[in-house]
């Protein structure tokens, strides 16, 4: 799936979208394979998800992307469902308080959230319907995961100084 995500990047990069990785995909930015990765969830500019969605869908379609859900906004690219949304929700649901607190995403061109902020972000799932119905159980483990990662973390720069 790394492989898929360096091409997906490089791809956007034509349309100058720097992206953000989000979901499971960017937590296991902190906690690795810490379990089977299902998708690829992507925020973008708020422009693709609506004005330019059209020519968005034309230009992924030419890349080699097929739409699969396009309420969701899911595509299969190289046999792996990439799925975008807006990088408004960051600030929508109150996430981050601006792209400042934004951070590199591996050694790619792209953003992802701090530990903290993807904490903080499932924390926010936990009240939608969707997610406590079909994904209950698993964002509770990642949020416990995470959790044990901040509190490690904290711990961990405590008592080295920082």
């Amino acid at each position: 799936m790394d492989k898929s995500l360096s091409r997906v990047i490089k791809i956007l990069k034509e349309l100058e979208i720097k992206p953000i990785i989000y979901g499971s995909f960017g937590v296991s930015a902190y906690l690795g394979n810490f379990k089977t990765l299902e998708d690829i969830d992507i925020l973008i500019k708020n422009e693709f998800m609506n004005d330019r969605w059209e020519e968005f869908k034309r230009f992924l379609a030419l890349a080699g992307f097929n739409l699969i859900d396009e309420k969701e906004h899911e595509f299969k690219f190289e046999g792996n469902k990439i799925g975008f949304a807006s990088e408004q929700i960051l600030i929508r649901d109150k996430i981050i308080d601006d792209y400042s607190e934004l951070v590199q995403y591996k050694d790619a061109d792209a953003f992802t959230l701090t530990p903290e902020d993807f904490l903080k972000a499932y924390r926010f799932s936990e009240k939608d319907g969707y997610r406590i119905n079909s994904r209950g159980k698993k964002d509770k483990d990642i949020i416990e995961k995470l959790g044990i990662y901040v509190q490690n973390k904290k711990s961990f720069n405590l008592t080295n100084g920082s």
